[in-house]
Order: C-alpha cells, then structure tokens, then sequence
C-alpha cells in the first residue's frame, strides 16, 4: 500500500513576475542608498575634517559608482593632518638656516578613520532599506 502526495501551485505565474519585479527594484534601490549613503558620508567626512584655510574641506570628493563610492582629497597635505606629523627642524632665512628652538609632535585629526567607522555604523541601516524604496 503507498501513499500518494499531490501540491498544487495556484497562482505560481503571478507569483513568479512579481518576484521578477521586486529583483528590478530591488537593485535600483540599492543603488539608490548607496547614492544616500555616499552623500551622508561626504558630509559627516567634511564636518570631521578640521577647516583653517577650507582649502581642506573644499577637497573632500566622494565619487559614486553604481554600488561603490570612492572618497578622495587632493590636497598634498591631507595625510599630515589626518596622520599626524612632526613640526620643523627650523629654516631658512637671509642669514642662514635657523633651527627650531623645539620639536613636538602635531597629533593627527584621523579624518579618514572617522568616515570608515561612520560607513561601518550605517551600511546596514542603509541597505536594509533597499526593498522600502525609499
């Protein structure tokens, strides 16, 4: 004696083109918080990035790509003053070199750190929200 199991589908085919309209979706609103997150980003970076001259802060760039962005600064000095340095041994003047009375380290602002740590908080607040399409 067997038993015999009968499933039926009913509705399958609806069921399978909203599944197809919900991966179009889904993949444009993940671009979409990237987009959201990369702006975000930009500003939290340039609120942490210190501003004597703005010089600084007018560089900070976030280029977006279609699931990646990218933050960059151009100024030749950026990596003294998110690093750390050192200040001078002295220099130069009409009469000759003048060394530094003293040496300090300068401690750095650690800017770059800070947007990192920023991503590494949101990116999941962000990306959880790909299927709102908000």
């Amino acid at each position: 004696m067997g038993i015999r199991v009968t499933i039926s589908f009913n509705g399958l085919d609806t069921v399978l083109s909203n599944m197809s309209t919900i991966g179009e979706k889904a993949g444009q609103n993940v671009q979409k918080q990237t987009e959201i997150l990369a702006k975000n980003t930009e500003e939290f970076w340039k609120g942490a990035t210190p501003k004597r001259s703005g010089r600084l802060q007018g560089a900070d760039i976030v280029q977006t790509g279609e699931l990646s962005f990218t933050l960059n600064n151009a100024v030749r000095y950026y990596v003294w003053v998110n690093d750390g340095h050192m200040t001078p041994r002295g220099w130069r003047t009409r009469r000759g070199y003048r060394p530094a009375k003293r040496r300090s380290h300068v401690a750095g602002r650690f800017m770059t750190e800070k947007a990192v740590g920023f991503i590494e908080q949101n990116i999941l607040d962000y990306l959880a929200r790909f299927l709102d399409g908000a």
